[in-house]
């Protein structure tokens, strides 16, 4: 295997590889960069389709496209690093989750990090009305709209088995992701890029310009180049270990509950077909009735709730208990169920009072 950085670039809507033109020659006169080999992956995304034996690719065919493409045309590298414009990152994201939901989680291991210019992750408003009313359908523009349930299915599986995953498993793998918004962009809004992800910035540039960086100093590039760096200096992702289950009475370390519960929600995302709406429904119809009542009370701020309570545990060093609190307290003073909460908290090692007395 390799042991140079491979870069894949992937374009967005109605865009080409030809897009990334000014990223390849800065990286290709920055010395700096002599270990880096750029690529692109480029996929058809015509504004119309005139022939009637050809049809345009759907984000889930693309990002099919885009995991064969990783497997045979860069299978030599052994260390990658995605980035992506608009449109390219919601492919980034379904290649992820369509990988896992496989099973196949150790194969996104030598993935180092993941860069998005300017991602539409909760959509984009821009013409929203007329997109939808005017004659022209676009199957991959239907999944640019706000709220499309396929793109924030991936969205939640990228955020709980990949952003805060902290093994590899077959339905997890840890992978750093950074999502970059455009100041001056109206296609996607700064909201809408950023989304949930931790590590988040905003660069000069509208929605094209962004990617277009003039100069080694420009600071597009600049923090491409920082990500680079840091893929190249990280060391190989440890292969996955077997099972606690597996090891004997005397190696096998104590688990707490939370890691109980963090093992079993990794193996039923594991399970075939769990991660699709329609079969997990299925699986909660033949479960005890009073826990698909409690499980139904408002199943999305559970699973949000979840997946933020699990982060908690990964940046810790970030005193998120501490965060959470004063948010509470400066919304609802004085209510006792923030008062549990903070109890909550201070058992688990998350918050310490006597740090606020």
């Amino acid at each position: 295997m390799s042991e140079r950085l491979g870069v894949v670039f992937v374009h967005g809507f109605l865009s080409s590889a030809a897009t990334w033109s000014p990223f390849l020659r800065l990286i290709e006169t920055d010395a700096d960069l002599a270990s880096v080999d750029p690529y692109t992956f480029e996929y058809p995304s015509p504004p119309v389709s005139l022939n009637p034996l050809r049809r345009i690719p759907d984000i889930n065919d693309i990002a099919d496209s885009l995991r064969t493409y990783l497997t045979h045309a860069r299978g030599d590298q052994s260390r990658l690093v995605l980035v992506t414009h608009s449109q390219g990152g919601l492919v980034a994201q379904r290649m992820l989750a369509r990988t896992l939901a496989n099973g196949d989680g150790p194969e996104l291991s030598r993935i180092r990090r993941i860069v998005l210019f300017a991602c539409p992750n909760t959509g984009s408003d821009l013409a929203l009305l007329l997109r939808r009313s005017g004659p022209w359908r676009h199957p991959q523009e239907r999944e640019l709209r706000p709220l499309n349930q396929a793109i924030s299915d991936a969205h939640r599986i990228v955020v709980n088995q990949i952003i805060h995953a902290t093994a590899v498993t077959a339905a997890s793998c840890p992978i750093p992701i950074v999502a970059y918004a455009g100041d001056r962009d109206g296609v996607v809004t700064p909201v809408s890029a950023r989304s949930v992800f931790p590590e988040v910035g905003v660069l000069p540039g509208d929605h094209s310009s962004i990617i277009k960086p003039d100069s080694h100093g420009h600071r597009s590039y600049v923090a491409l180049k920082r990500h680079l760096r840091e893929a190249l200096s990280m060391a190989d992702v440890p292969a996955p270990r077997p099972s606690d289950d597996r090891l004997s009475p005397t190696t096998r370390p104590p688990r707490t509950a939370a890691d109980l519960s963090r093992e079993l929600v990794d193996r039923l995302l594991a399970v075939p077909r769990m991660t699709e709406p329609a079969f997990r429904e299925q699986v909660y119809e033949l479960l005890p009735p009073v826990i698909v009542h409690q499980h139904r009370r408002d199943t999305a701020a559970r699973v949000e709730l979840f997946s933020l309570v699990r982060s908690f545990e990964h940046y810790r060093h970030l005193a998120p208990g501490d965060s959470l609190v004063a948010a509470l307290e400066t919304l609802l003073p004085d209510h006792p169920a923030v008062a549990d909460v903070l109890d909550a908290l201070t058992g688990a090692g998350l918050y310490d009072p006597s740090r606020h007395r």
